[in-house]
């Protein structure tokens, strides 16, 4: 904490101390670049003391986390973490020889990248580019550009949003060729409907949310995907172009994820702050939106569930391989979670049968038949055969049952 607070401080010294020494070079007289030149002087001090002052307060929790290496560390390796803790060591007495060191003229700080223009070569080979000059006045075309984007006799803008709002509730777009909408694309299966759609997006301020409250709101999203006693429908219509059902959706790898720890009363709701760095988050709860990604840096249960790549911004990828059945059988994820949401499922109670009941119609939707009854207090009874630790356990393995059950990563 006091190493990121030091650094805090520094970074907003220097970046006080940037701001004046570009004040200093702006500056019109004389006498202003004197006064401008000496406020830029003092605040460049200060940026280099604040930077030494967060130097050394590292090198103090560097010393620290050795400390604790050595503490942990078997005997066939005390020597390493002797060594670590050394090294540690001198590069904290150098750093707080620095705090009382005095700044000399040719002292800096280091500057933050990405401040102001900083020349490039990517016109000339040999010398630098010249500076660009920025406008103090707008000259308008981004607003005109948003302006046309949005424009109603400019209907393209909201046929392909609403093709992609489509597509993510209903599991097919309107236009199959979501990455190449227009004369080059297919054409839509539904022509009025999307730009009835289109226009009640426009019509609606283009209100995404008013948009999410027609379609979930309509019969075509709340028929069911089953077949079931629809044999004249299925031999019309096999493709379901015409929507007489709904088409079954894998659950998005973040949902499945998101909806374990929901279930089990663990999921982090709140809203903003950093990304989950990949190495924290096989521990943490917050949900997966919220997790760093990157080419490098994919979390490997999202991955198996067909994470989108950084690059993918179209249509996600549905595969079924067994290793998305092995990470929902083997997840420490899974194994954490179950415990808790056969405690939630029906708490306190004795009874297997309204066990069984809610479990089967909280995590999968399901209103259970005698088969399903039959079967699951079967399997109940001979997991408590099996001895005192399974008989604990019987109704948390039945959860994880379920959660390997197709119909638990699938909305129907």
């Amino acid at each position: 904490l006091a190493a990121a607070r030091a650094e805090l401080v520094s970074v907003e010294r220097r970046a006080a101390a940037m701001q004046a020494n570009w004040a200093a070079e702006d500056s019109g007289s004389a006498d202003d670049g004197h006064v401008a030149a000496e406020s830029a002087r003092a605040l460049t001090i200060a940026a280099v003391r604040a930077e030494r002052e967060w130097i050394a307060a590292q090198a103090r929790y560097d010393v620290a986390l050795a400390e604790r290496d050595l503490l942990g560390a078997e005997k066939h390796n005390s020597d390493a973490a002797w060594r670590q803790l050394n090294t540690a060591r001198e590069a904290l007495d150098k750093a707080l020889a620095g705090t009382t060191a005095e700044v000399r003229a040719t002292d800096q700080y280091t500057r933050i990248a990405g401040a102001k223009w900083s020349v490039t070569r990517f016109l000339f080979s040999g010398e630098d580019d010249p500076t660009v000059e920025f406008s103090s006045h707008s000259t308008g075309r981004r607003t005109a550009l948003s302006k046309w984007i949005t424009d109603r006799r400019n209907p393209l803008t909201a046929r392909v949003a609403v093709n992609h709002i489509w597509m993510r509730h209903m599991g097919e777009p309107l236009v199959a060729t979501v990455f190449d909408f227009g004369r080059n694309g297919t054409r839509p299966t539904h022509p009025d409907l999307l730009d009835w759609l289109a226009a009640e997006l426009m019509d609606h301020r283009w209100s995404m949310k008013h948009l999410h409250q027609v379609i979930v709101t309509s019969a075509a999203y709340r028929r069911s995907s089953s077949r079931a006693g629809r044999g004249t429908s299925a031999a019309r219509d096999p493709d379901n172009r015409y929507w007489w059902r709904r088409t079954p959706i894998r659950l998005e790898a973040q949902l499945v994820r998101d909806s374990i720890l929901a279930h089990a009363g663990t999921l982090d709701l709140s809203m903003g702050g950093p990304p989950v760095p990949a190495p924290l988050q096989d521990t943490s709860t917050r949900r997966s939106l919220y997790f760093f990604h990157s080419n490098n840096d994919r979390n490997l249960f999202l991955a198996t569930f067909d994470e989108a790549l950084v690059t993918e911004c179209y249509r996600r990828e549905q595969s079924i391989v067994p290793q998305q059945a092995l990470a929902l059988s083997n997840s420490r994820l899974v194994f954490d979670a179950s415990d808790k949401v056969a405690e939630r499922l029906v708490q306190g109670t004795i009874d297997d049968s309204l066990f069984i009941r809610t479990a089967f119609a909280v995590l999968l939707g399901i209103n259970t038949g005698e088969q399903e009854l039959e079967a699951g207090s079967r399997a109940l009874r001979l997991w408590r055969q099996w001895g005192t630790e399974s008989a604990d356990n019987a109704r948390s393995w039945f959860v994880q049952t379920l959660i390997n059950h197709n119909d638990f990563v699938t909305l129907r």
